[in-house]
């Protein structure tokens, strides 16, 4: 009975790190998105609103930055004594914020960071912008070992996403970096530079720890914000708000107002690469409450009657008073957002629900129950999707409609993957497919005799 009773336990304290060491992940992403706006908001800070972008908070970032130098700093030196044989310096962590008040909580900072330099494979850039964040210093001092533990895992899995979520971003990761640390070349993906591509055109894989550009029919698929023009001679604009269209759904106004739909959501958003082969989906970087809009269905505006739209993946376009009658098809096949990424489930997390939001109409995605961070977002395609007999669902849910059906087997998607060492620096990451003189099989093969061992 003890025996049983202490292994509950380890189980229950085991769960417990690990939902504290998500929450911090949470927080990381968070803070490192809150310091890219005041770097975006201190370069046109003559246009700023003082209220939004205050001296303190001016302040607060520029103590981060230099934390992050300095451990930095600190980590390389104490990775430099060690190759060396030498000792810790007891005092190398004595600008750090509030500093502990025994020497065992400072050596312990000293040791865990350490452990999180060699975890993220010694990359400075990628370090340092943990470092910038306060939960990641607070946390070498103040978090349990399990917790601590558990947090330094997730950086480890993490380690493209955060690298990515901050270059996409614009976070100037590299402009403190000694020159010995910056990049000789920076990552692409697609033949473009990661900081010049919006988050919504990279998508991230967690097990490969590869990034690549989503494409369509042999094409880059572009990001937008916003319908596009719709130029169809002699047809009005079928996403134009009507007075039948009823009441704005931010403002109730029954008049055209300037609302627009909430793109805050859609900033903790991410692409990912599925690992059971359902190709491309989304996961959330951020808790979401119950009927939260995560943001509008994007892509082009075309004719329901004409031949250009995909019929598979196209949404129909209706207003919210007469939702049976179709006025357009969204298409996002070339032109759209991360809405279009989103994998079907049987037991969905979000729904497509008509909105009229100021001036327009749109089919928004909003949350059915709360959604926690690290989570995948799924919709319920709905049965015109499943027309096809011969198309299975893949999700594996409990409420799938096919769990009695016997999974086809799925080889795994022969992409690029990245060495211990963290070789991709000088890389060009190329779309899939391509493998110019076998260079990614060769990385293929070294990975796999490094994992084996």
């Amino acid at each position: 009975m003890r025996a049983a009773s202490s292994e509950a336990e380890n189980e229950h304290q085991q769960n417990q790190a690990k939902m504290r060491a998500n929450f911090l992940l949470r927080t990381l992403y968070r803070q490192i998105n809150l310091s890219a706006n005041v770097q975006l908001l201190s370069a046109r800070s003559s246009r700023s609103n003082p209220t939004v972008l205050t001296p303190q908070r001016i302040q607060k970032e520029t103590l981060n930055r230099e934390y992050a130098v300095k451990a930095l700093d600190m980590v390389k030196g104490i990775d430099k004594f060690r190759r060396k044989s030498r000792k810790f310096k007891n005092n190398a962590l004595f600008w750090w914020p509030k500093r502990p008040r025994t020497r065992q909580i400072l050596r312990i900072a000293q040791k865990r960071l350490t452990r999180a330099w060699e975890s993220l494979n010694r990359d400075a850039e990628v370090f340092s912008i943990c470092a910038r964040s306060m939960v990641f210093r607070g946390a070498a001092s103040r978090e349990t070992p399990l917790v601590w533990d558990a947090f330094e895992n997730l950086l480890k899995e993490n380690f493209v996403s955060i690298l990515a979520f901050a270059q996409t971003r614009r976070l100037d990761s590299k402009a403190f970096l000694p020159r010995d640390d910056a990049m000789l070349y920076p990552i692409q993906a697609g033949g473009r530079r990661v900081e010049t591509l919006h988050p919504h055109e990279i998508v991230v894989n967690l097990k490969c720890q590869h990034l690549r550009r989503p494409s369509f029919d042999n094409s880059y698929q572009m990001n937008i914000g916003s319908y596009p023009n719709y130029s169809k001679l002699g047809d009005a604009d079928p996403t134009i708000r009507r007075p039948t269209d009823g009441k704005c759904d931010v403002c109730s106004s029954d008049k055209l107002c300037d609302c627009i739909y909430p793109a805050f959501p859609a900033l903790f958003l991410e692409l990912i690469e599925t690992a059971d082969g359902r190709g491309t989906g989304v996961r959330a970087l951020a808790n979401f409450t119950k009927d939260t809009a995560l943001g509008a269905f994007m892509g082009e505006v075309l004719s329901k009657d004409g031949a250009d739209y995909d019929p598979v993946y196209s949404v129909r376009l209706a207003a919210k008073t007469d939702f049976r009658t179709v006025r357009a098809m969204i298409c996002p096949k070339r032109y759209g957002n991360w809405t279009r990424f989103v994998n079907h489930s049987c037991d969905p997390s979000v729904v497509f629900v008509p909105r009229t939001i100021g001036k327009r109409i749109y089919v928004m995605m909003e949350t059915l129950r709360d959604i926690e961070a690290f989570e995948e977002i799924t919709v319920d395609y709905g049965q015109r999707y499943w027309k096809s007999k011969e198309k299975q669902c893949l999700c594996r849910s409990r409420l799938c409609k096919d769990k009695d059906r016997p999974m086809p087997e799925r080889k795994p998607h022969p992409i690029p993957t990245i060495s211990l060492d963290n070789p991709y620096r000088s890389w060009n990451l190329r779309p899939d497919g391509e493998d110019k003189d076998g260079v990614w099989a060769m990385w293929e093969n070294f990975w796999e005799e490094q994992q084996d061992h």
